[in-house]
């Protein structure tokens, strides 16, 4: 800030004048204080991702915990209380002394903080009638060494509390369908409100861009594909590409950002490995006449197993492999195993199948240009991540898979 400018902020109220705060004044100070603890709401409340190349806001995780204690009974647990001061710590550390008087003022001047200073005061007289206003002399007399022995603690825990007001921001339908083209506005209209200024002139979620139509195609659930010729290790084709707001082209699977690429290989390995390991657990029960217990799969990667698992844990698994040490360090296989006692005999064979991340390099169709896509591989089959196998590709896994362990069935068991 400018020294001029800085300068003639300073007050030249000194202590020894002795003057009462009137209400007006009360009230700028309490506003100011809301502005204050802008920059943890925006902190608490909002994180950003980016999802083809485009910054979205979404709730945080905390936010989310902070409703769900505060719109029920049962009170703030120890988990999220912990959570909460690890953002607030450093918050208070770092504000000035002008901004920790302000917010001190603003939770000591609250209606039920000054009632409670003239209830303490009844207590001490003896008078059967005492005049309200009496009682809210002595009670302002006893703010300002309450003032002065407030705490830093105290401050923190009356942050703490002031979160309370998310209630009035967020909603239940923003946790379970996330942040859209609705929400957006209705919550910083909502956090405007708190503020008590004028509706958009700050706002809690700050748009990356002014335009609302780019805004609105971000904000659609699903950007619209379109098809682009690219060169890949299978020659000139078709590529399912994201129309971007601004026009561009971008290829599904060209992930640069690794938080994108993570969670496009779990949404992958949730959905595609699950559809094809249902289908050819069906198969498998029908082909050979099989119980649900005569089959068992083991997952690993290399560096863990799970070994006479669910099909949906061992996809879990793979998840939770992703999560800790990213898309990039991915490579699984899953053993399939079958036992059963027939023939007066028992009998086991089975099969293992690779389960890839991995990148591919592909061009442009002029060839100028060169970038990375990533692919889920299982079989002989692989799509590029934000896409799904199609009908064929599916039957293709599945009966690529039924045929090696028919292979392995014969030449063991086979007459």
């Amino acid at each position: 800030m400018n020294e001029f400018h800085h300068s003639r902020l300073r007050s030249g109220i000194q202590e020894s004048h002795r003057i009462a705060v009137q209400p007006d004044w009360a009230f700028g100070l309490r506003k100011q204080a809301r502005l204050v603890l802008l920059p943890l709401w925006r902190k608490v409340v909002i994180q950003w991702t980016t999802e083809r190349g485009i910054k979205k806001p979404q709730l945080t995780e905390l936010a989310e915990e902070l409703f769900r204690v505060y719109s029920y009974p049962q009170g703030i647990s120890s988990d999220v209380h912990f959570e909460l001061n690890e953002v607030l710590s450093p918050f208070v550390e770092e504000l000035t002394i002008s901004d920790k008087s302000i917010l001190k003022f603003y939770f000591l001047s609250e209606d039920e903080n000054l009632e409670h200073l003239a209830n303490e005061a009844l207590e001490e007289i003896a008078e059967d009638e005492v005049l309200v206003t009496k009682l809210d002399r002595i009670a302002g007399k006893a703010f300002r060494p309450q003032f002065n022995h407030y705490s830093e603690n105290d401050l923190t825990q009356g942050i703490l509390e002031e979160m309370r007001e998310i209630e009035n921001l967020i909603s239940s339908s923003d946790l379970e369908l996330g942040l859209d083209a609705e929400a957006i506005p209705r919550i910083n209209e909502a956090f405007s409100d708190y503020l008590d200024l004028p509706n958009g002139e700050i706002s809690l979620i700050q748009l990356p861009i002014e335009e609302f139509a780019y805004w609105d195609k971000v904000a659609q659930d699903e950007p619209e594909t379109v098809g682009k010729r690219v060169h890949t290790s299978e020659g000139l084709d078709w590529a399912e590409c994201w129309l971007l707001p601004n026009g561009e082209l971008k290829a599904k699977g060209n992930l640069e950002d690794p938080e994108e690429r993570d969670a496009a290989a779990i949404l992958a390995i949730r959905e595609e490995i699950t559809l094809i390991l249902r289908e050819l657990h069906s198969k498998l029960r029908e082909t050979y006449n099989l119980l649900d217990n005569q089959i068992h799969y083991t997952f690993f990667t290399q560096r863990k197993t799970l070994e006479n698992i669910l099909p949906r844990e061992g996809v879990e698994f793979f998840i939770d492999q992703v999560e800790a040490h990213g898309s990039d360090d991915f490579v699984g296989h899953i053993n399939l195993d079958i036992r059963r006692y027939q023939k007066k005999e028992l009998q086991e064979w089975g099969t293992q199948i690779s389960v890839d991340l991995d990148d591919r390099y592909w061009q442009t169709e002029d060839e100028t240009d060169e970038f990375k896509v990533w692919v889920l591989s299982i079989a002989e089959e692989e799509i590029p991540l934000e896409t799904k196998f199609s009908e064929e590709q599916q039957e293709s896994i599945v009966n690529l898979i039924l045929a090696e362990i028919d292979r392995c069935y014969q030449l063991d068991y086979g007459n």
